[in-house]
């Protein structure tokens, strides 16, 4: 046992050159691994896991927790020896990092979405100005066919199970590589989840996608979306966030829809707040009173879960987002802005 340890010891290092070799080869990674190996890997798991009603992700980060709790017991009991404990958590890593990067991390190394789209992801003041105009003016036209009264929030009249079906039904995007639909699964740990500060997540070795079942209905539905299209194979939070948005502007339902271009609207007005707060305010004078109280629902929820280890938690997933790539960390999901962006100014110039 403790030969096989020391190997997969010996691989750590080996794993992080190979990794470092090969990131850098965008076009091979998206034409072997992220178009063709990839895709066989989901469709097995989902074959195997999509069916039960549970997240065997979520049972094995359980056991997972349990067990170094155990480890540390019996390290305090002198039972273990330290370095048993730091051989084993070193072969537990190469494993992990092995299974990880076959799995599905190769997927932070593909072609970027925006050179597919042949996105311009520059953009200037005054187009981000038009594009939140946009959101607000889509947005409006949602929530007054919704309700017909622009002082009352839109009431989701779906419920989550409702929700998961009609988006794995009609899960659509335009450079989807492979046809398998994605599915979903609420997490089995949706109230750690919230106190944490997350609404979802992908499982990168079961290739779950788990949804916080406790979030609001209009949050919960971009959430799915986005950890749907990580299903995709979509790892970059900024395209999977892009994903969302477009997959949801653009579905069948006006729900779904109002949720879409309400949660591109959020980001756009962000981003301009930042560049210039006066613009940024004298656009959200134009957005229904109604719509607000559907952002003030998310807020509300969010408070009641704040807790002061939440900021460690959002640091540690920062952290694991620039380990693999994403230079930005978790403000990297603010980078659909200039996908939506590209995307609005696409088509208002397309032909009616």
């Amino acid at each position: 046992m403790n030969k096989t340890k020391w190997i997969l010891v010996f691989l750590l290092p080996v794993q992080w050159l190979s990794i470092h070799l090969i990131k850098n080869q965008s076009l091979w990674i998206e034409q072997i691994y992220s178009l063709k190996v990839y895709p066989v890997f989901f469709k097995l798991q989902r074959f195997f896991f999509s069916a039960l009603p549970f997240s065997i992700g979520d049972l094995a980060y359980g056991l997972a927790i349990v067990y170094i709790i155990w480890s540390t017991v019996r390290l305090f009991k002198r039972k273990l020896k330290v370095r048993t404990l730091i051989l084993n958590t070193l072969a537990a890593a190469s494993l992990l990092s092995l299974f990880f990067h076959l799995l599905w991390g190769l997927n932070y190394y593909r072609i970027p979405l925006n050179k597919k789209l042949n996105y311009n992801l520059e953009y200037n003041e005054d187009q981000l100005e038009q594009t939140l105009k946009s959101m607000i003016e889509f947005t409006n036209k949602l929530h007054q066919s919704l309700t017909h009264t622009d002082s009352v929030a839109v009431q989701i009249p779906y419920s989550k199970i409702e929700i998961k079906e009609q988006l794995q039904a009609n899960f659509s995007f335009k450079l989807a590589d492979f046809k398998t639909q994605p599915y979903l699964k609420n997490s089995l740990w949706s109230t750690v989840l919230s106190y944490m500060g997350f609404a979802g997540y992908l499982n990168p070795l079961t290739l779950e996608s788990q949804v916080n079942s406790k979030i609001p209905k209009l949050n919960y539905i971009t959430t799915a979306a986005h950890e749907m299209a990580h299903q995709l194979g979509i790892a970059s939070e900024s395209e999977a966030n892009f994903v969302a948005y477009y997959s949801c502007a653009f579905h069948s339902d006006p729900f779904i829809q109002f949720s879409g271009y309400s949660f591109a609207l959020r980001y756009c007005y962000s981003e301009l707040y930042k560049a210039n707060p006066e613009k940024a305010k004298n656009q959200l004078l134009n957005l229904r009173p109604g719509v607000f109280k559907n952002f003030q629902q998310l807020s509300d929820f969010w408070k009641k879960f704040q807790n002061p280890f939440e900021p460690y938690f959002k640091k540690g997933y920062d952290s694991y987002l620039k380990v693999n790539g994403q230079a930005k960390g978790i403000l990297s999901y603010n980078g659909m802005v200039g996908m939506v962006v590209a995307h609005t100014l696409e088509r208002e110039l397309a032909p009616e």
